[in-house]
């Protein structure tokens, strides 16, 4: 799975390599990417988004839109009757110099689907997608995202104005409203189709474009020091009772100052327990683990059959592209986390489950383990029933090496 993810996020991101991205670019600022194998970038929304866009009337309560030169008011996206008034309505904001966002892409698209979990693969973080389409004279406002994020250019040009500060970082919650962000110094971008431009999160910038454009904006935020630090307090807490008992008192009077020292022994107290255990060899790895194990649950499902199909000892299995899993345990259970969930397995069966990760096509019957052929059909329907593998063709070849 790992390597399926790292080869289509590879080809993506080619010539430059995987790991160059996840290191130098994410810690280094800025930096835009030129085109390397085009049809990889330009067609994750067909080859041609603009059809798909105007098809997707679903997403019109959803639509989103910007100007910092708007010529008259911004349509109504109430009561879209059909495909048509849908059309019309994006011609309407175009016409008066709006860029409309696209939000929930990738499940319209699967080139896009599949890179969106191939990132979610290696980061273990959500991955969001939109598209923004403009006509030629459309000015943004100076804004900046709560998430990193990957620009596109799919169709025609844009002009990207980016601040050469470093960024803020801001975090996603709100805070008292300071002034409107400001430009500064920045740099100038200018995206043909194939370019990916990488912006870290709240990094200030604008864009303005004297063709029509259609660029698309894959989201996503990596680990931060802050969600390492939680996950190793969540991982101590797990441990150690004394972390999730209640302190209590009168917490209004306490913010005002009366007996605030009973928060703040326990809290001192704490946090040399979190530096000791920092410092234990092991610990935030497995904390990070833990963390893993948690967050790829709770991504977006899996897809899954309308209905299950019958199974045999012969039926062929194969692993989807977009399919991928963690593998944590206790002494008693797996713990198979997988985008939508997870399934909690006895250790018994751990040879069998290890192999079905593992593992890109199979027959049932070729399920290693000391378990019966009813558990090896009963382990199978587990698995298909939440979309981590499908039937294949049944001539398929014997099994292969997995991810």
């Amino acid at each position: 799975m790992r390597e399926d993810a790292e080869l289509m996020v590879a080809r993506f991101l080619a010539p430059l390599s995987v790991e160059d991205f996840l290191g130098r670019i994410l810690t280094g600022g800025v930096s835009r990417l030129d085109a390397g194998e085009p049809t990889a970038r330009t067609e994750l929304l067909g080859p041609d988004p603009g059809a798909l866009l105007t098809a997707s009337i679903q997403l019109a309560p959803k639509l989103t839109f910007h100007s910092a030169n708007p010529s008259g008011p911004p349509p109504s996206l109430t009561s879209v009757a059909h495909a048509a008034d849908f059309r019309q309505r994006i011609e309407q904001f175009h016409a008066r110099n709006y860029s409309v966002r696209f939000p929930e892409l990738r499940y319209l698209c699967k080139p896009l689907d599949n890179l969106a979990r191939a990132f979610e693969a290696l980061l273990h973080q959500p991955v969001t997608t939109s598209a923004f389409w403009s006509r030629g004279g459309m000015k943004a406002p100076v804004h900046y995202d709560d998430h990193d994020i990957i620009v596109i250019q799919l169709r025609g040009t844009k002009r990207w104005y980016v601040s050469s500060g470093p960024s803020e970082l801001h975090n996603t919650w709100a805070n008292i409203p300071g002034r409107p962000p400001e430009l500064g110094s920045h740099e100038v971008f200018d995206l043909r189709p194939g370019h990916l431009l990488y912006v870290p999160r709240g990094t200030c910038h604008t864009v303005a474009g004297d063709t029509e454009s259609i660029h698309l904006s894959v989201g996503f935020t990596p680990l931060t020091v802050r969600q390492a630090l939680i996950a190793a307090i969540d991982h101590l807490s797990d441990l150690d009772r004394r972390w999730r008992l209640t302190v209590g008192g009168n917490l209004i009077a306490q913010l005002q100052g009366v007996g605030m020292e009973s928060l703040q022994s326990p809290a001192a107290e704490a946090s040399a327990q979190l530096l000791a255990a920092l410092r234990t060899p092991g610990f935030l790895a497995a904390a990070l683990k833990r963390r893993s194990s948690r967050a790829i649950g709770a991504l977006a499902a899996l897809p899954t059959p309308p209905r299950l199909p019958e199974l045999n000892l012969d039926t062929v299995l194969v692993q989807p592209r977009h399919a991928f899993c963690y593998l944590t345990a206790n002494a008693e259970k797996i713990d198979f986390s997988y985008p939508g969930g997870h399934l909690y397995i006895h250790r018994g069966a751990e040879e069998s489950v290890v192999y079905i990760a593992n593992t890109r096509q199979f027959k049932v019957r070729e399920i290693p383990g000391d378990v019966a052929d009813d558990v090896r059909l009963s382990l199978a329907t587990q698995f298909l029933k939440i979309g981590f593998l499908e039937v294949g063709p049944s001539s398929l070849g014997p099994a292969q090496p997995g991810h």
